[in-house]
Formats: C-alpha cells, sequence, structure tokens
C-alpha cells in the first residue's frame, strides 16, 4: 500500500512541482500553497487485516511541514510522526476531539471488530502558515496535477468513509469523485447528514466539521451514522 502510494504521488509530483513554483517566487501573491498532505499507513498488515477501515476527510491543512518544496519522504514521515505515532491526538482542538469521539463511539458498538483509522484531507494542498481553504490560483493547481484522492481510496480500500467537510465543501467531493448522490439520514436533511453513494464503499456519509457538530448535538449525528453501519 505504502509502495502503491508513493508511486502515484512520484507520478504527480514534477507536474505539481512545476505548477506550483510560479506561485511560490511570486512576490506579489501573500498566500503561498503548503506541501500536499501525503498518507502513510504505519502497519500495513494490521490495516489489511482490520474488520473495519475507515477514513475521516477534513477540510485542508492550517498549513503543512513548513519547509517549502518538502520531499515526498519528508512529507510522508511527517504524516506518519503527526498521525500515525499519535501527536495529533496532543494537538487536540475540536477536529481531533471529534474524530476520537467518533471512533470511541463506532468501538462501543462494535467491540469484538478491530478498527484502523487513516485521515485525510478532501483539500489536499493548503495554505502555507494558515488554515483556511487557499486561494483558487493554488486549489486550480491541485485540480490540474495532483487529482489523487480517488486513487488513495482505491489503493486503501475503506468500508467506512466520513467527510467531515460540511456542505459548503460538496462542490470539493464532486471535483474528486463526480456527481454523487446524497441521502438524508432519518431526523436529518440532506444538508446536515447524509449518506453519499461512493463507488465501491459500503458506508460513506458527509456531515458537518466538527467545530460546527461540537455546538449542535455532536452525539446526535454521530450516533445516526453508526446506527446506519453494518457488519
Amino acid at each position: 500500500m505504502n509502495e502503491a502510494l508513493t508511486n502515484l504521488y512520484s507520478s504527480k509530483w514534477d507536474n505539481l512541482t512545476a505548477g506550483l513554483k510560479p506561485i511560490i517566487e511570486d512576490s506579489n501573491l501573500d498566500i503561498k500553497p503548503a506541501n500536499p498532505l501525503l498518507l502513510y499507513i504505519d502497519n500495513e498488515e494490521e490495516y489489511k487485516n482490520a474488520d473495519i477501515r475507515l477514513m475521516i476527510y477534513g477540510q485542508e491543512t492550517n498549513s503543512w511541514y513548513e519547509k517549502e518544496n518538502g520531499t515526498i519522504d519528508d512529507i510522508q514521515t511527517l504524516y506518519d510522526g503527526f498521525f500515525n505515532e499519535g501527536d495529533c491526538w496532543k494537538y487536540g482542538g475540536q477536529f481531533w476531539n471529534g474524530i476520537s469521539r467518533f471512533l470511541s463511539s463506532l468501538q462501543k458498538k462494535f467491540p469484538d471488530k478491530k478498527i484502523r483509522l487513516t485521515w485525510n484531507n478532501i483539500v489536499k494542498i493548503g495554505k502555507h502558515g494558515d488554515k483556511g481553504f487557499p486561494p483558487d490560483y493554488i486549489y486550480e493547481i491541485e485540480r490540474e496535477h495532483f487529482h489523487v484522492i480517488p486513487q488513495e481510496l482505491e489503493i486503501l480500500n475503506p468500508n467506512v468513509v466520513l467527510f467531515l467537510t460540511g456542505p459548503n465543501y460538496d462542490s470539493i467531493i464532486k471535483d474528486n469523485f463526480g456527481e454523487l448522490k446524497y441521502e438524508a439520514l432519518p431526523n436529518s436533511t440532506q444538508r446536515q447528514l447524509s449518506r453519499v453513494s461512493l463507488k465501491n464503499i459500503p458506508f460513506a456519509y458527509r456531515t458537518y466539521h466538527p467545530n460546527y457538530l461540537w455546538r449542535n448535538d455532536i452525539d446526535d449525528y454521530f450516533d445516526t451514522i453508526i446506527d446506519d453501519i453494518k457488519f
């Protein structure tokens, strides 16, 4: 899996680097691109043998790997340390606290199932030194030269996907996967909480970012999702 991920990123890397270079060097552009979020699985056998392989998508990074023009190996090593080795839980914040809450609730429903989590973002290239959706001049480079999210999903083959991206990022999901069907779950509107018809994924959902959920009955949202998951 890691070899396949690295090969995927390598196949796009030269064109991505060439596309971002003018932005990085343009002194008139205040907002520069962060390095892309590159995935890395710490224990492939454990991941492959897990009963529930869960991928959770956030929106975009709050910067990523401070040095500009990091190598693929540099950036995957950062992902490994931050996520696989658990620094993300020390980082805290509403997003990671929300993931921890969902994971705990899922394990409570399936106490005998082995669950493995992968973290991803629906926007792979955020802002350097800042958070929030990047300017179009950065995002369009990603769309043109670093369209990797569908292939990442094929490589990692999760059976549960959760987009904690909010409905305002549905257009970004569409950029990656094309037109998808969104079906509202019980006692929810389509905008609040939907099951998503994602190809080859048995259970896929989209709801709000945890920044919103913590203010609006996060357990109700998560319980509704988990009640819908059947193994």
